[in-house]
Parts: C-alpha cells; structure tokens; sequence
C-alpha cells in the first residue's frame, strides 16, 4: 500500500527521505566498483591495481552496510530480501 505525502506523519516521512538517500548512496557504491574495476582491466602498474582490489573490497563493506539499513527501515524490502537470500 502506498501513501500519499500528505497522508503520512513526520516521521514516516523522515523514513522515507532516509530511504530515497541511502538507495542514491547505494547506488555511488555500486558505481564505484564498476569503475575501479574497470579501471583494473586497464592499469599495467601493479600498486595501482592493488591498491584498487582493496579500495573495491572496502566499497563492498559500504553496500553491504547500506543494504543493513534499508533493509532495517523498509519492512517490505526486508521481505524481499528473505525472499531472495
């Protein structure tokens, strides 16, 4: 069921603008890592491709705390979740 704006209180609507920035956040993370993968595929200097496989393992530590969060303040997205995983 979906609410229109004017039907929801403060603070479901805090949730909701929290929701809609952690999922932009999300989305950069996931961004990030195609890039410095990509940039992988391209580097001949090892340091600098060293260097980015942790910087990736690290953006991965973001999504993974990211996806906590929005699964903790969307209960239908939790769902989905527990469906899927």
């Amino acid at each position: 069921m979906s609410y229109s704006s004017e039907e929801m209180n403060d603070e479901q609507l805090a949730i909701l603008y929290d929701l809609e920035m952690l999922r932009d956040d999300l989305i950069g993370e996931l961004q990030a890592i195609n890039q410095y993968q990509d940039h992988i595929l391209n580097l001949e200097n090892e340091a600098a491709v060293t260097a980015l496989e942790r910087i990736i393992e690290k953006e991965k530590e973001h999504v993974a705390e990211l996806l906590r969060l929005i699964h903790n303040l969307d209960p239908i997205q939790a769902d989905k979740f527990k469906e899927i995983l």
